[in-house]
């Protein structure tokens, strides 16, 4: 199981970001089981650093730690994806005018020039790096709008459904109408189109209604059960 080399000068925050990377990237996939010794062996550092790296990851809800047993990467939950696309939403709604009124010729051309590397990516299969691109083009709203630090919070809470939209980039057709989403979005900002802008950002944002039951299908495995005892509501 590959999870990466610790590079960094602090080991404790290299451990912690070896491990979500892994986690995030699904190379370490929902449900599989860690211990800290073999984390430990695997990264070449003592136990103290992975211990504490769980302790992290626990507080962000990417692993489940049952005390004296044994560390879990958690399922993705989709109360979970509904909660965080609920932030998502929000936030990218209410950037959208900001970033209207700042936005110029060299923002439409940086989203544009993503939209290909996308497509490129869908290509190629390469999953983690069509999210990345998909996220840089999304970024770009709040960085010509100014509101890094949005983007950033946004980011610290985003690990269910961001493992949620590397699995739809598995399913084509899935993607592909998300890319799609991104070339009419844009056709809306170049046109001033305000309302436009705003009703093509809402469907993408909102099509988890329409993937969930594809990817709970297609990857049983990897989501949390009703047994396990949450209730999934608001679909």
């Amino acid at each position: 199981m590959e999870v990466g080399i610790v590079r960094k000068n602090s080991v404790q925050d290299a451990v912690y970001q070896v491990l979500r990377d892994a986690i995030m990237s699904l190379r370490l996939e929902p449900g599989t089981v860690m211990s800290t010794q073999e984390m430990a062996n695997k990264l070449n550092v003592s136990r103290t650093p992975v211990r504490e790296a769980f302790i992290r990851l626990q507080k962000e809800n990417l692993v489940d730690i049952i005390p004296q047993k044994e560390t879990i990467v958690s399922r993705i939950d989709l109360k979970r994806v509904l909660q965080e696309r609920f932030i998502r939403e929000s936030l990218e709604l209410a950037v959208i005018d900001p970033f209207l009124e700042k936005c110029g010729p060299e923002n439409l051309a940086v989203m544009k020039r993503l939209v290909e590397k996308q497509k490129e990516a869908m290509k190629a299969g390469e999953s983690v790096e069509l999210i990345n691109q998909d996220n840089l083009m999304h970024r770009e709203l709040f960085v010509a709008a100014g509101q890094e630090l949005a983007w950033d919070t946004l980011q610290s809470v985003n690990g269910h459904d961001y493992r949620f939209r590397i699995l739809s980039v598995r399913v084509e057709n899935i993607m592909g109408e998300a890319i799609r989403q991104h070339e009419r979005m844009i056709s809306c900002i170049e046109n001033r189109d305000l309302e436009g802008a705003r009703k093509e950002l809402a469907h993408h944002l909102r099509k988890l209604r329409y993937e969930k039951d594809k990817l709970t299908e297609v990857f049983p495995d990897y989501f949390r059960k009703e047994e396990d005892g949450l209730i999934i509501q608001g679909f």
